[in-house]
């Protein structure tokens, strides 16, 4: 099966989906000119994104995600920078177009606002639960004889 994959000043390139996703993220890299640490993912035309960047296990088929002979856009993962307060923030998903419908950037707008929260979401819990850890590990029980 194949899909469409559009970028740029409308161009587009048939891509084959009956591969694992690793493989047609390293290609589509490779047809764009980008850098394999360029953290790219895939959106279909109402911008929803596939999410590829986050799958474990990366050896999935694309087949599984993506519909045959449809178009899909090239999206940039923008994250904070290494070393500051946001480095594993998800600032903005961009897409490789030269003009992109106001309607597709509020769509992966909203998709990053949502994926960042619920990122910020799982720290507290993460800290909480190792707050309750601690406080339990430095607590002495009694003892009994």
């Amino acid at each position: 099966m194949f899909a469409y994959i559009k970028h740029g000043d409308n161009q587009r390139f048939m891509i084959n989906t009956n591969c694992t996703v690793n493989l047609l993220l390293h290609y589509i890299r490779n047809k764009l000119g980008l850098a394999t640490t360029d953290t790219i993912d895939l959106c279909d035309e109402s911008g929803t994104m596939k999410l590829f960047f986050l799958m474990k296990p990366p050896g999935e088929y694309a087949i599984k995600f993506l519909t045959a002979r449809s178009t899909y856009y090239v999206c940039r993962v923008t994250r904070g920078a290494p070393g500051t307060r946001l480095q594993n923030a998800y600032l903005a998903f961009v897409p490789f177009l030269k003009t992109p419908t106001p309607q597709l950037m509020d769509a992966l707008r909203t998709q990053c606002d949502m994926l960042e929260k619920s990122r910020l979401k799982m720290l507290r819990v993460h800290e909480t639960s190792q707050k309750v850890a601690s406080a339990e590990s430095s607590m002495k029980l009694p003892e009994y004889l």
